[in-house]
């Protein structure tokens, strides 16, 4: 009998546009951490394609030879600074969702991934820093999220240690895995980036990595879909 089923690693990690916490660039760090993991699907916020800060996604993706797409959230010099996702499978579709914001322009980048003869949505974000501004990019989230059919991944760095979502059946990876002790942001040791899945995938493992290329830790999550 065929087994139809798929293991994924995945990495969500904040860069801070590939510098660590003095300042000093990291992105061929960075770009060798990836290339070393193996990861299938990697969500990278902070992440810019302008000439101010460097062609950070093209370096990536053509480092990695993976496919990626990009959400355009805010306007640098001759491009822009946002989230990206970059994968070695197929991208079937892409879906920029621009999010309600106060200051920072923020978005959500979803895109519908070809694994073998099944379809995955990989949402990958960066919310705001207020709580106001987060409540109502959460229910946006929810409500999208809601309306797709297929087996879903929400990851990124939501800038708060209690994600406010009211309706979500999707699970919260550290929580499952009994990890959510676990510190993602350095300055304040606190959890604040997150990998959801929903209910088809189930979770084989969870690690924050302790490497400081970024003034987060990098976020990995092994799946079977």
């Amino acid at each position: 009998m065929k087994d139809d089923r798929y293991f994924l690693k995945v990495i969500t990690y904040n860069i801070h546009s590939g510098k660590n916490l003095s300042n000093l660039p990291q992105l061929n760090d960075i770009i060798e951490f990836f290339k070393n993991e193996h990861a299938h699907v990697i969500g990278v916020q902070e992440i810019n394609e302008n000439n101010q800060r460097g062609n950070q996604v093209s370096q990536i993706e053509n480092a990695l030879k993976m496919n990626s797409a990009f959400a355009p959230n805010v306007k640098i010099g001759n491009g822009y600074y946002g989230v990206s996702t970059f994968t070695s499978f197929k991208i079937l579709k892409v879906h920029y969702l621009p999010l309600p914001s106060q200051k920072e322009q923020r978005g959500l980048i979803h895109t519908v991934l070809k694994i073998g003869n099944k379809k995955l949505n990989v949402l990958n974000t960066h919310l705001g820093l207020s709580v106001d501004e987060r409540n109502k990019q959460f229910k946006i989230i929810e409500k999208y999220l809601n309306s797709l059919h297929s087996p879903s991944i929400l990851m990124g760095d939501f800038n708060t240690t209690t994600p406010k979502f009211n309706s979500l059946t999707m699970m919260d990876t550290a929580i499952q895995m009994e990890k959510s002790f676990l510190p993602t942001f350095i300055p304040s040791e606190k959890r604040i980036d997150y990998t959801f899945t929903s209910k088809p995938i189930k979770i084989l493992h969870y690690s924050v990595i302790p490497v400081k290329m970024s003034d987060h830790y990098p976020v990995m999550v092994d799946i079977l879909l």
